[in-house]
């Protein structure tokens, strides 16, 4: 179970490493007023294009930097993706909560990995909300104005995500 949970963690955070400089790049295009929505401002067969918008060379040099992160992480990525992959198919809840509609691959041998054992948790709603599956509920507009005074409101608004 030590090798899952450590898998794991590696794996968010070389995710959140990859998210990192894809922001970093579509934040540097758009601090020159350079539009970039989409996925085509990473690909490598369209990377010549995207530098040739930024007419300054040292930021166009910060780009390229930029881009080499971004290529020797996905590489990283992948192979700490594979790893986890690997190592969760040795465990046997992870095909039980295969079964479950919307929990794929990575998030079951995450689920697993993480929250180790249920028995953790006193109620099955503070695993719920340890793991991202409990309710929420978002209340707005609990005051109002009335005649230029603040009222709260007796009926509640709230909206359930």
């Amino acid at each position: 179970m030590r090798t899952l949970r450590e898998l794991g963690r590696s794996y968010l955070t070389i995710t959140q490493d990859v998210s990192r400089v894809m922001s970093r790049i579509k934040a540097l295009y758009r601090g020159w007023a350079i539009p970039c929505s989409g996925t085509a401002v990473y690909a490598p067969r369209h990377r010549a294009e995207w530098l040739a918008k930024i007419q300054e060379p040292g930021v166009r040099l910060r780009a390229e930097r930029c881009y080499q992160q971004l290529d020797l992480l996905q590489p990283v990525r992948q192979e700490a993706r594979c790893h986890l992959l690997l190592e969760s198919r040795k465990h046997p809840a992870v095909k039980l909560l295969r079964q479950i509609p919307a929990i794929g691959p990575i998030r079951a041998a995450l689920l697993v990995g993480l929250l180790q054992t249920p028995h953790r948790f006193r109620t099955k709603r503070q695993l719920w909300a340890y793991s991202g599956f409990a309710v929420e509920t978002h209340d707005s507009g609990e005051y109002r104005y009335v005649r230029g005074k603040l009222q709260r409101n007796r009926e509640r608004i709230t909206c359930a995500v």
